[in-house]
Protein backbone atom coordinates (compact mmCIF):
# COMPACT_ATOMS: atom_id res chain seq x y z
CA UNK A 1 0.00 0.00 0.00
CA UNK A 2 1.23 3.45 -0.89
CA UNK A 3 -1.53 5.58 0.57
CA UNK A 4 -4.12 5.78 3.31
CA UNK A 5 -7.16 7.98 3.04
CA UNK A 6 -10.06 8.16 5.49
CA UNK A 7 -13.35 9.81 4.58
CA UNK A 8 -16.03 10.65 7.12
CA UNK A 9 -19.32 12.29 6.21
CA UNK A 10 -18.03 12.93 2.69
CA UNK A 11 -14.88 14.77 3.81
CA UNK A 12 -11.26 13.65 3.91
CA UNK A 13 -10.17 13.46 7.56
CA UNK A 14 -6.81 11.70 7.09
CA UNK A 15 -4.57 11.37 4.05
CA UNK A 16 -1.08 9.90 4.02
CA UNK A 17 1.28 8.80 1.23
CA UNK A 18 4.25 6.41 1.34
CA UNK A 19 6.97 5.07 -0.96
CA UNK A 20 7.02 8.16 -3.16
CA UNK A 21 3.27 8.09 -3.90
CA UNK A 22 1.39 11.38 -4.24
CA UNK A 23 -2.24 12.52 -4.32
CA UNK A 24 -2.23 13.18 -8.07
CA UNK A 25 -0.24 10.14 -9.28
CA UNK A 26 -2.33 7.13 -10.37
CA UNK A 27 -1.10 3.68 -9.43
CA UNK A 28 -2.17 0.09 -10.08
CA UNK A 29 -4.98 -0.95 -7.73
CA UNK A 30 -4.70 -4.65 -8.65
CA UNK A 31 -7.74 -6.75 -7.79
CA UNK A 32 -9.81 -3.80 -6.60
CA UNK A 33 -10.44 -3.56 -10.36
CA UNK A 34 -12.81 -6.52 -9.98
CA UNK A 35 -15.16 -4.35 -7.89
CA UNK A 36 -15.27 -1.76 -10.67
CA UNK A 37 -15.95 -4.51 -13.22
CA UNK A 38 -18.83 -5.93 -11.21
CA UNK A 39 -20.22 -2.41 -10.77
CA UNK A 40 -20.11 -1.97 -14.56
CA UNK A 41 -22.04 -5.23 -14.94
CA UNK A 42 -24.61 -3.86 -12.48
CA UNK A 43 -24.90 -0.61 -14.41
CA UNK A 44 -25.38 -2.54 -17.66
CA UNK A 45 -28.09 -4.62 -15.97
CA UNK A 46 -29.79 -1.46 -14.69
CA UNK A 47 -29.76 -0.11 -18.24
CA UNK A 48 -31.38 -3.33 -19.50
CA UNK A 49 -28.34 -4.32 -21.56
CA UNK A 50 -27.82 -7.64 -19.78
CA UNK A 51 -28.96 -9.62 -16.76
CA UNK A 52 -26.61 -11.29 -14.32
CA UNK A 53 -28.79 -14.37 -14.81
CA UNK A 54 -28.04 -14.45 -18.56
CA UNK A 55 -26.11 -17.43 -19.79
CA UNK A 56 -22.59 -16.30 -20.62
CA UNK A 57 -22.99 -18.06 -23.99
CA UNK A 58 -25.12 -15.08 -25.09
CA UNK A 59 -21.84 -13.15 -25.14
CA UNK A 60 -19.28 -15.95 -25.43
CA UNK A 61 -20.51 -18.25 -28.22
CA UNK A 62 -17.36 -20.39 -27.96
CA UNK A 63 -18.91 -21.98 -24.86
CA UNK A 64 -22.09 -23.20 -26.60
CA UNK A 65 -22.25 -27.00 -26.45
CA UNK A 66 -19.35 -27.26 -23.99
CA UNK A 67 -19.23 -27.95 -20.24
CA UNK A 68 -19.17 -24.13 -19.84
CA UNK A 69 -22.59 -23.70 -21.49
CA UNK A 70 -24.51 -23.30 -18.20
CA UNK A 71 -22.30 -20.54 -16.74
CA UNK A 72 -24.19 -17.33 -16.00
CA UNK A 73 -22.83 -13.81 -15.74
CA UNK A 74 -23.56 -14.11 -12.00
CA UNK A 75 -21.24 -17.16 -11.82
CA UNK A 76 -18.43 -15.17 -13.43
CA UNK A 77 -18.83 -12.30 -10.95
CA UNK A 78 -19.18 -14.63 -7.96
CA UNK A 79 -16.07 -16.73 -8.76
CA UNK A 80 -18.14 -19.91 -8.76
CA UNK A 81 -18.12 -20.47 -12.53
CA UNK A 82 -16.10 -23.68 -12.24
CA UNK A 83 -13.76 -22.44 -14.98
CA UNK A 84 -10.34 -24.03 -15.21
CA UNK A 85 -7.90 -22.72 -12.62
CA UNK A 86 -4.30 -23.39 -11.70
CA UNK A 87 -1.77 -20.91 -10.39
CA UNK A 88 0.34 -21.50 -13.49
CA UNK A 89 -2.48 -20.80 -15.96
CA UNK A 90 -4.15 -17.95 -14.03
CA UNK A 91 -1.20 -15.91 -12.84
CA UNK A 92 1.72 -16.86 -15.04
CA UNK A 93 0.17 -17.72 -18.41
CA UNK A 94 -2.92 -15.47 -18.51
CA UNK A 95 -2.06 -12.51 -16.27
CA UNK A 96 1.68 -12.51 -16.85
CA UNK A 97 2.07 -13.78 -20.38
CA UNK A 98 -0.95 -13.86 -22.68
CA UNK A 99 -1.06 -10.86 -25.04
CA UNK A 100 -4.80 -11.51 -25.64
CA UNK A 101 -5.92 -12.13 -22.08
CA UNK A 102 -9.63 -12.30 -22.91
CA UNK A 103 -9.29 -14.99 -25.57
CA UNK A 104 -6.84 -16.95 -23.41
CA UNK A 105 -9.40 -16.89 -20.57
CA UNK A 106 -12.27 -17.87 -22.86
CA UNK A 107 -10.26 -20.78 -24.30
CA UNK A 108 -9.59 -22.37 -20.91
CA UNK A 109 -11.55 -25.48 -19.98
CA UNK A 110 -14.04 -26.24 -17.25
CA UNK A 111 -12.99 -27.83 -13.93
CA UNK A 112 -16.42 -28.16 -12.26
CA UNK A 113 -20.08 -27.48 -12.97
CA UNK A 114 -21.00 -23.82 -12.41
CA UNK A 115 -22.16 -22.96 -8.91
CA UNK A 116 -20.55 -26.01 -7.27
CA UNK A 117 -17.13 -24.69 -6.29
CA UNK A 118 -15.56 -21.33 -5.48
CA UNK A 119 -12.16 -20.31 -6.84
CA UNK A 120 -10.53 -16.87 -6.94
CA UNK A 121 -10.22 -16.98 -10.70
CA UNK A 122 -8.71 -13.99 -12.52
CA UNK A 123 -9.25 -15.64 -15.89
CA UNK A 124 -12.98 -16.09 -15.28
CA UNK A 125 -13.30 -12.42 -14.34
CA UNK A 126 -11.35 -11.45 -17.49
CA UNK A 127 -14.08 -13.06 -19.63
CA UNK A 128 -16.35 -10.22 -18.44
CA UNK A 129 -14.43 -8.05 -20.91
CA UNK A 130 -16.22 -9.94 -23.70
CA UNK A 131 -19.57 -9.95 -21.85
CA UNK A 132 -19.52 -6.18 -21.27
CA UNK A 133 -18.25 -5.41 -24.77
CA UNK A 134 -21.02 -7.45 -26.42
CA UNK A 135 -23.74 -6.17 -24.06
CA UNK A 136 -22.86 -2.46 -24.18
CA UNK A 137 -21.37 -2.10 -27.66
CA UNK A 138 -18.24 -0.48 -26.25
CA UNK A 139 -15.14 -1.59 -24.43
CA UNK A 140 -15.44 -1.79 -20.64
CA UNK A 141 -12.79 0.96 -20.44
CA UNK A 142 -14.98 3.31 -22.52
CA UNK A 143 -18.12 2.23 -20.68
CA UNK A 144 -16.39 2.88 -17.33
CA UNK A 145 -15.40 6.40 -18.39
CA UNK A 146 -18.93 7.19 -19.55
CA UNK A 147 -20.96 5.53 -16.81
CA UNK A 148 -18.80 5.29 -13.69
CA UNK A 149 -15.41 7.00 -13.55
CA UNK A 150 -16.50 10.20 -15.31
CA UNK A 151 -19.74 10.70 -13.38
CA UNK A 152 -17.93 10.13 -10.06
CA UNK A 153 -15.29 12.72 -10.96
CA UNK A 154 -12.55 10.09 -11.02
CA UNK A 155 -10.47 12.19 -13.43
CA UNK A 156 -7.20 10.46 -12.52
CA UNK A 157 -8.48 6.89 -13.11
CA UNK A 158 -8.46 4.69 -16.20
CA UNK A 159 -9.02 1.03 -16.95
CA UNK A 160 -6.04 -0.28 -18.88
CA UNK A 161 -5.89 -2.73 -21.78
CA UNK A 162 -3.86 -5.75 -22.78
CA UNK A 163 -1.52 -5.62 -25.82
CA UNK A 164 -4.39 -6.61 -28.16
CA UNK A 165 -6.74 -3.88 -26.91
CA UNK A 166 -8.96 -5.84 -24.49
CA UNK A 167 -9.88 -4.04 -21.29
CA UNK A 168 -8.33 -5.63 -18.23
CA UNK A 169 -11.29 -6.47 -15.99
CA UNK A 170 -9.52 -8.59 -13.34
CA UNK A 171 -6.82 -5.99 -12.59
CA UNK A 172 -5.35 -2.99 -14.34
CA UNK A 173 -7.30 -0.01 -13.05
CA UNK A 174 -4.92 2.90 -12.54
CA UNK A 175 -6.26 5.23 -9.86
CA UNK A 176 -5.39 7.62 -7.06
CA UNK A 177 -6.24 7.29 -3.41
CA UNK A 178 -8.71 10.19 -3.70
CA UNK A 179 -10.43 8.62 -6.70
CA UNK A 180 -10.66 5.30 -4.89
CA UNK A 181 -12.30 7.15 -2.00
CA UNK A 182 -14.92 8.53 -4.40
CA UNK A 183 -15.80 4.97 -5.38
CA UNK A 184 -15.82 3.91 -1.72
CA UNK A 185 -18.26 6.68 -0.84
CA UNK A 186 -20.50 5.56 -3.72
CA UNK A 187 -20.53 2.01 -2.40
Amino acid sequence: SNCLLVVRDGKIVEEDYYNGAAADVPQEVWSATKSYTSTLVGIAQDEGLLSIDDLATEYIPEWVGTPSADITVRNLIANDSGREWTYQKDYLEMAGGAPDKTQFAIDLGQDAPPGTTWEYNNSAIQTLDRVLTKATGMSPAEYAQEKLLGPLGMADSTMTKDPTGNTLTFMGLQSTCRDMARFGVLL
